[in-house]
């Protein structure tokens, strides 16, 4: 059963302009129209009894409006691509390959020396209660089932930049009532700075400590929960 506490906090938000966002949306869209204008074009050549020649014209001027089209396609994705990358605002761009290597690092650095489980989850969003969004994918991740009640989930929100950490019961009884949001704190003031394997490591490293501390690591334990970094795609 999941713990009856946990800690939840704000992550500080980039400044995101709508601009270029919105300039990716317009071309792809562009790129869309323009793609179904040549397709109904070339039905109507192929279904649609013929009353006049197909001109040469005609056939190139589909042709370019097919190349306008996948180049407008295209250059709103790169546009797009190279937004989520600098604002990091989805679950494939929230880390880069170092940071990710570091907080991966971590967690298989306290398992060796707890049988607690540690995890981290990364969220598109967490539908306005990150804690919530936390206790389902808990659940759903199987976390519940440790035989001795001691996972640890790290969950990031990554569009709304927020944090929650959740503790199995076995772990909760053991640790004081402030203990999660302490958690939390420690990891909240690195990743405000958008500091985010530093702010995650912190945290794991707070939990750890204390998962080693109630739950050592003892001949004969089992790795019960996969250590990647898991997310919602």
């Amino acid at each position: 059963m999941v713990a009856e506490r946990q800690g939840a906090g704000d992550m500080k938000r980039h400044k995101e302009g709508p601009s270029p966002y919105a300039l990716s949306a317009f071309l792809a869209v562009s790129g869309g129209v323009l793609a179904v204008v040549v397709c109904v074009f070339a039905l109507r050549e192929l279904i649609v009894p013929r009353t006049q020649v197909w001109t040469v014209w005609t056939t190139t001027a589909l042709v370019m409006l097919s190349l306008l089209a996948i180049v407008l396609w295209v250059a709103g994705a790169w546009i797009a691509s190279r937004m989520h990358r600098k604002l990091r605002d989805r679950v494939h761009t929230f880390f880069t390959p170092g940071e990710r290597a570091r907080v991966l690092e971590a967690v298989s650095s306290f398992e060796s020396r707890t049988s607690g489980e540690i995890r981290v989850h990364l969220a598109e969003h967490s539908m306005g209660d990150p804690t919530r969004a936390a206790v389902k994918a808990f659940e759903r991740l199987g976390m519940t089932g440790t035989r001795e009640h001691n996972g640890v989930l790290f969950f990031v929100s990554v569009r709304d930049r927020r944090v929650a950490v959740i503790g199995d019961a076995g772990i909760h009884e053991k640790v004081s009532k402030g203990f999660w949001a302490e958690v939390v704190r420690a990891i909240e003031t690195p990743l405000s700075e958008g500091r985010y394997a530093d702010g995650l490591v912190a945290g794991i490293e707070m939990a750890g400590s204390r998962l080693a501390e109630h739950f050592p690591h003892r001949q004969g334990d089992t790795n019960e929960l996969p250590d990647s970094i898991s997310d919602d795609t």
